[in-house]
């Protein structure tokens, strides 16, 4: 039992071990990301949905892309997310497609940063739009309450007026010096719009600001603050 124990910690990414126990009703699924710069990110997308055996031929259940709009890193900022049931499919997915082989049509047509797989640490509605996308900090003993203060927080935002929003909240693995120990928070509107006028309606002194403001006492170092506009392009027969 004691060397199941051991084995179980060793297993278990650091993220997940707050308070000596795992964080309360992590998302189903897993996702995959592959950072990618395209010199031209329209005719990128459009090969992507062109071409579905691509998501088909590693067992994704759902595909998409993320266009970095506002806080890029350099031009023609974007992501490719692949979606699976569990994180031993996403895993696998990683030995089934090496990014860096690609067929030459696609290879020509972007430069493959990095990849890493994704856990989600609370549920997650998969309806992609215009994502406020927060990559922080968090120590390890304060990760439980960070995780339920923006739990508490999407369910407010809901209940004022926003029914169609939606934040995810993610742990890596395999993140190298990118991603490791990040926490990835994305704030999901269907518009740019509705974004914004939640931002305005915080200014104003919604009764919701005050777990917002909260949840950011709990976060150590924000390490990148964008916003992505999201869709899917594929998903499983």
């Amino acid at each position: 039992m004691k060397k199941i124990i051991l084995l179980v910690g060793l297993l278990t990414p650091l993220y997940l071990q707050a308070d000596h126990h795992t964080i309360a009703g992590p998302g189903e699924g897993a996702f995959n990301t592959i950072m990618v710069q395209a010199d031209d990110t329209a005719k990128y997308v459009d090969y992507l949905k062109a071409n579905p055996e691509l998501f088909k031929g590693v067992g994704a259940t759902a595909a998409g892309v993320c266009i970095t709009r506002s806080g890029n890193d350099y031009e023609g900022q974007m992501l490719v997310w692949s979606a699976y049931p569990d994180l031993a499919s996403a895993m696998n997915a990683n030995s089934v497609y090496d990014p860096n082989n690609a067929p030459s049509a696609l290879a020509k047509l972007r430069t493959v940063k990095y990849g890493v797989s994704w856990k989600g640490l609370k549920s997650f509605r998969l309806d992609p739009g215009w994502e406020r996308v927060v990559r922080v900090k968090v120590s390890p003993e304060n990760l439980n309450a960070y995780v339920e203060a923006l739990r508490e927080l999407e369910t407010a935002i809901i209940n004022s007026g926003h029914e169609s929003f939606n934040m995810g909240v993610f742990g890596p693995f395999g993140g190298g010096l990118h991603e490791s120990q990040t926490i990835m928070v994305r704030s999901i509107s269907p518009t740019a719009r509705e974004s914004g006028q939640i931002a305005d309606e915080y200014f104003a002194g919604a009764s919701w600001g005050r777990i917002w403001e909260k949840s950011r006492a709990l976060v150590d170092k924000v390490v990148s603050d964008t916003y992505e506009l999201c869709e899917q392009i594929y998903t499983a027969e």
